[in-house]
């Protein structure tokens, strides 16, 4: 699969700076087409629910300030758009170009976030979104692209590193989540200059180890290094120095091989690396 298109939904929040600057990084380095998107929340939809005796004037004052809301959003997601066009340096198109060139465009649609995000998602072969967990409507967008689309998710950082996809670390339990993140993601390990394929622990019996996949990836032309770490501990944790050891830039992590309502009650290795991780991380459920 090769990554000719990006979606990278923006909501006018501080989050969209660091989502432009990762999405507009992935559609230089694979001459993709860049959608960013921006959802208009219905009026009705932005407000709380109507209680019994509550006037109409009330609902009109609410609609109204919802309404004004979606616009001051609207107003700021397209402000951090045409930033990074001017910095990416990228042409705006509508339609497909003759020439293998990066290119973008600014989309509108109406409706809830989360669900517009997870039908659209799907027509697009990477989403880039940011996450936050104190921005309910964002934490939300970001579960409908993970668990929705189908597709892989690029996760930007708060502070995106200087390079994305330079040197990719593979998080390998053998699983079937992290075989399809790593399937996702050839394209971009077929253009790295370094890959490392990091097991923490035992990999579970009948599942293929890390080496076994450095061997499959000469088959695409991907040399592989294999780290095989045997720390009990916190696999996160363990994950992440792996990480600062080889000089990772980007992370491939199969997501939720466990129940995902069990992980958020639990705790679970994808909460922890979505909570704890500063590098931009390349998932796939």
């Amino acid at each position: 699969m090769a990554i000719r298109t990006i979606l990278a939904p923006v909501a006018g929040t501080a989050i969209d700076q660091r989502v432009m600057e990762t999405a507009f990084r992935m559609a230089k380095r694979f001459n993709a087409h860049l959608e960013a998107l921006f959802v208009a929340a219905e009026p009705q939809d932005a407000i709380p629910i109507v209680g019994e005796g509550m006037s109409g004037l009330i609902i009109e004052e609410m609609i109204r300030a919802a309404e004004t809301e979606t616009e001051k959003r609207e107003v700021n997601g397209k402000a951090s758009f045409a930033a990074a066009v001017k910095d990416a340096g990228i042409e705006t198109s509508e339609t497909p170009t003759d020439d293998a060139k990066p290119t973008c465009a600014w989309r509108k649609d109406s409706g809830r976030e989360d669900e517009t995000v997870a039908r659209r998602g799907r027509l697009f072969d990477l989403v880039v979104i940011g996450r936050d967990p104190k921005e309910a409507s964002a934490s939300l967008t970001f579960d409908a692209a993970l668990m929705e689309t189908g597709r892989p998710i690029l996760v930007a950082p708060e502070n995106p590193p200087a390079t994305v996809g330079e040197k990719v670390m593979i998080a390998w339990n053998g699983g079937v989540e992290a075989a399809r993140a790593v399937t996702s993601a050839m394209p971009l390990l077929r253009s790295a200059k370094e890959v490392t394929i990091v097991s923490i622990g035992d990999v579970p019996y009948g599942r293929a180890c890390g080496k076994a996949l450095a061997v499959q990836f000469r088959w695409h032309g991907v040399e592989a290094n294999v780290v095989d770490n045997t720390d009990s501990g916190n696999v996160a944790n363990a994950l992440i120095s792996e990480a600062e050891k080889c000089g990772a830039d980007t992370i491939v992590l199969g997501a939720y091989s466990h129940s995902r309502f069990k992980e958020m009650i639990l705790g679970g290795v994808t909460q922890d690396m979505l909570a704890k991780c500063t590098l931009p991380l390349w998932i796939m459920h």
